[in-house]
């Protein structure tokens, strides 16, 4: 049976996420010649991790996957991008979405032999009902009043599902050009299927179909290719899990718990209120001191002169990611030019950064946030106008207030600190913790499973209706660390230069933050004289307790249980930022809260200025 979920089918919600596998593009053909750097990496203090990582398929044939992704890649820049951008702004909306729908009603005969061959007699039947509505109350399927009126959903079922039903579960990776992800299974199920698919009868009826449905994904497409450091990869692992769960008609785990970890998924629905803000954006390309390449930034400009608001984005964030964009539109509406650069911890900044550079350290971070500041304010020039202010969530908080901490107190305006750890060094244990929570238990696989269909479903919805879906403790608590393990991989193979692969990802992905900051991060500082023990200190903010204290311009934003802190922690904060120095929720969990209106507004006014200081010329 398909799984549904309020009344939406399983697979399609799922297919929503698979980022077009037409065009997940690489950025480049990649050597695959052993890499003595990835063979030098330490050994893992808890190489039992790998199993906590999702599988992707097996890939026997990856150089050349990749080659044929790397011709995606110039489909979709010089041709297929151009096009859907011309098609969109021809074709309304609501024609695209008919056309759409007309070509989900004319594969009917595939997806009701689909359900005979695995002998979903039931699901075959609300196929059939669901094509005479839509072909005649429907008017021959350019609408969907099957779902809409009659609320009969959709069961998605292929002949590559078929073919998985019968055993064929395990088949290697296949990526085509302009087809995309598939493998050896899906590409005799397609084959088989051509000649009961209705739009295969008519010459080039089948591709046009296929260009219009995929033209609504043009603008996710590029987010995932100018934000992933290895979206092949990423593509394969959306594919081979959303490919494994409509074969086992996996379900969910339907249980609930309200935890802090459980709160903080709720951060993914702090989002820009425009739909539209980040196309707003210019991107630049600075040159700050001793950076090997150009660093690109993301500007949103005022019409007339005013204070600059820098954002620094949370743990290895991309300056595109929706959190960062929300957090740039709210300075934006408060009246700054706002800035945003991708996180020290991201491929992006790391490639751009000097030679050798391991974010991590303190020092080396605060050096290189400065000197990309200081082009900015550089190149905006006559436009800026007072100090700027500095804002960050999460890690991005923690280098906020460090910044604040050491520089002079007229240097900024305001700093706004959110949800940020204490003790870097333990926050990034608990998040290798968080991980590994239901690593012991005996359900791990399903637990693993549950947690991935739910975060797909998650992602479409509202914060209102995201907010009932029941996750476990343990499944948001593996969801958390699994993200912030990815974040690390990444950064460990932008730092060390190590050519992603599917080996690569499997060694580098074993590797625990604690690991990078004692094998990789402090060998390294040892060779310019520097000790662990002043590496383990610079991540402590009570260190720079002093520089805190003195700016009453400096605010933090704070949960009560947020679990990156401890009871001490969360006592320090609330010494050192009285009254309405803090602002505090006692909920959320680890950012969970900033989409609220309340504390949206309350962020908004920690960081507002008097126009009448910066008067337009």
């Amino acid at each position: 049976m398909t799984q549904h979920w309020n009344n939406k089918p399983l697979g399609k919600m799922i297919a929503k996420l698979n980022f077009l596998p037409l065009l997940l593009l690489v950025a480049g053909c990649a050597s695959w010649s052993t890499d003595s750097t990835l063979e030098a990496l330490p050994a893992p203090s808890h190489p039992e991790d790998v199993k906590l990582l999702p599988k992707s398929a097996d890939d026997p044939i990856e150089p050349l996957n990749r080659g044929f992704f790397a011709v995606d890649r110039a489909l979709f820049n010089y041709a297929l991008e151009p096009a859907w951008s011309g098609y969109n702004k021809i074709v309304p909306e609501k024609a695209r979405k008919g056309i759409k729908y007309f070509k989900t009603n004319l594969g009917y005969p595939i997806r009701l032999t689909a359900n005979l061959l695995q002998g979903e007699w039931s699901n075959a039947g609300k196929e059939t009902q669901r094509f005479l509505i839509n072909t005649t109350v429907g008017v021959l399927g350019f609408s969907d009043p099957a779902t809409d009126k009659y609320k009969i959903v959709l069961p998605e079922e292929d002949l590559g599902q078929a073919l998985g039903k019968w055993g064929w579960t395990e088949s290697a990776y296949l990526h085509f050009p302009v087809l995309g992800s598939s493998s050896a299974r899906d590409v005799i199920g397609i084959a088989g299927g051509i000649h009961i698919n209705p739009s295969s009868w008519v010459y080039g009826a089948g591709a046009a179909l296929n260009f219009n449905s995929k033209s609504f994904d043009a603008k996710t497409i590029r987010r995932l290719l100018d934000t992933e450091f290895d979206p092949y990869s990423l593509n394969k692992l959306y594919y081979s899990r959303k490919r494994a769960i409509e074969i086992a008609n996996a379900k969910p785990i339907m249980v609930g718990e309200d935890t802090p970890q459980t709160q903080t998924l709720m951060a993914d629905f702090f989002r820009p209120q425009n739909e539209d803000f980040g196309k707003q954006a210019d991107q630049i390309n600075i040159q700050p001191k001793d950076f090997r390449k150009p660093l690109p930034a993301s500007v949103w400009m005022q019409e007339d002169p005013a204070p600059i608001a820098f954002v620094i984005p949370g743990l290895g964030g991309h300056r595109l990611s929706p959190r960062v964009m929300a957090l740039a539109e709210l300075a934006y509406l408060e009246g700054y030019h706002v800035v945003c650069f991708s996180s020290n911890l991201n491929w992006e900044f790391i490639q751009a950064a000097p030679a050798g550079y391991l974010p991590g350290y303190l020092n080396d971070d605060l050096k290189y946030l400065r000197q990309a500041h200081a082009a900015i304010i550089s190149k905006v020039g006559d436009q800026a106008a007072g100090s700027p202010t500095v804002m960050g969530f999460s890690m991005g908080g923690w280098y906020t207030l460090n910044l604040a901490a050491t520089a002079r107190p007229d240097t900024y305006s305001y700093a706004l600190a959110i949800n940020p750890p204490l003790n870097l060094n333990k926050g990034l244990d608990v998040l290798d913790g968080l991980m590994r929570r239901p690593a012991q238990l005996p359900n791990l696989e399903a637990i693993k499973e549950s947690a991935l269909i739910k975060l797909l479903m998650f992602l479409q919805y509202p914060p209102e209706a995201g907010s009932t879906l029941p996750f476990s403790n343990n499944e948001a608590s593996y969801v958390i660390g699994l993200t912030y393990r990815f974040t690390l991989s990444q950064a460990i193979m932008a730092s060390l230069e190590i050519k992603p692969s599917a080996k690569a990802n499997e060694k580098v992905g074993a590797l625990g933050w604690r690991d990078y900051y004692s094998k990789i991060v402090a060998p390294a500082l040892s060779k310019r004289n520097i000790k662990e023990a002043t590496l383990i200190e610079s991540g402590n903010l009570r260190e720079r307790e002093a520089g805190l204290r003195t700016n009453a311009n400096v605010k933090v934003v704070l949960t009560g249980n947020d679990f990156l802190l401890t009871e001490d922690d969360l006592a320090w904060f609330r010494k050192k930022f009285p009254g309405k120095r803090t602002i505090f929720s006692e909920n959320g969990g680890h950012m969970g809260q900033l989409w609220k209106p309340e504390i949206y507004n309350s962020m908004r006014a920690a960081i507002r200025f008097k126009k009448a200081d910066f008067p337009a010329e």
